[in-house]
């Protein structure tokens, strides 16, 4: 039988989460689930489908019995730490609690974004993937509206960046202690981070770990031609695969995506608006945290 899972990676999406996933990986002590992003945990709260362009995937990807989350861990041998990384736990508070039900020795890690950084990348997420259709500005008018015609959480521009709220319920259910919060400025530095982390997991930390790539980031793509070479099967793709190990493919696709993408930034217009959106959450997670975050109010 798979073993409980006792470490998550809550959030928040589009702020380095997919890379801390495949840092802590190579731990030879851990073991993280077959499917990244499950969302077990917040399923209760999706729709039965989610209806935005180029959602399935996302939905295929979600586990909504505790007999399927479970299999995803169907691998686990001796590994101490045994994980998963979903970003909507953060989105949805309410996963903090159905995650301490399930295991109250569970420790968490978040990575938090300055909010108006994080809204433009998911922004441009659904830009590299061909799925938005909007400029920035359209697309957070019409936040609300998409929400309820069931776009998964991806499409939340805004929402999805106050973070005060779930943080709350994470400290008031686990208790400070059982989480570790990092800021997507900390991964400057990664190496120190991915320490951090084995330190509070309990880990050993003489374990050589690359953390030289940055997995799934956002931009526009330089060639829509070149960038779903590289993102998407084909036939070239499936010769080669055999002849490469599972590891070096993926990193040698996600560099090769990455040099397709080139970077973009929103107005000026919109980010003085979304600043004046967030500015009292900011202000309430910064009391929470004890960190500084006024540069995340400029």
């Amino acid at each position: 039988m798979a073993r409980l899972p006792n470490f998550f990676i809550a959030g928040a999406a589009k702020s380095g989460t997919t890379s801390l996933f495949y840092y802590v990986q190579q731990h030879p002590d851990v073991y993280m689930s077959r499917v990244k992003e499950p969302h077990y945990f917040c399923s209760p709260e999706f729709p039965d489908r989610f209806e935005g362009p180029g959602d399935q995937g996302f939905q295929d990807n979600t586990t909504r019995t505790q007999e399927d989350y479970m299999r995803l861990f169907d691998g686990v041998q001796n590994e101490s730490v045994v994980g998963e990384a979903s970003v909507y736990y953060l989105t949805f508070p309410q996963a903090a609690a159905r995650i301490h039900k399930f295991n109250p020795d569970a420790k968490i890690a978040l990575v938090l974004r300055n909010p108006v950084q994080r809204a433009f990348s998911a922004y441009m997420h659904t830009i590299r993937d061909g799925r938005e259709t909007l400029s920035f500005e359209e697309a957070l008018e019409q936040e609300a509206t998409r929400r309820e015609q069931n776009y998964q959480p991806l499409w939340w521009y805004k929402e999805a960046g106050l973070y005060a709220q779930s943080i709350e319920a994470y400290m008031s259910v686990f208790g400070r202690d059982q989480l570790k919060i990092f800021l997507y400025e900390d991964l400057e530095h990664a190496d120190q981070v991915v320490r951090e982390l084995f330190s509070f997991l309990n880990l050993r930390d003489d374990v050589s770990i690359n953390t030289s790539l940055r997995y799934n980031q956002s931009g526009k793509p330089k060639s829509r031609l070149m960038y779903e070479f590289f993102a998407k099967p084909n036939a070239v793709k499936e010769v080669i695969k055999p002849l490469l190990p599972k590891d070096f493919r993926r990193k040698l696709g996600q560099r090769a995506k990455n040099m397709t993408l080139a970077k973009d930034k929103p107005s000026a217009k919109a980010e003085r608006m979304l600043a004046r959106y967030f500015r009292d959450d900011i202000l309430r997670l910064q009391d929470l945290l004890h960190r500084d975050l006024s540069g995340w109010l400029s």
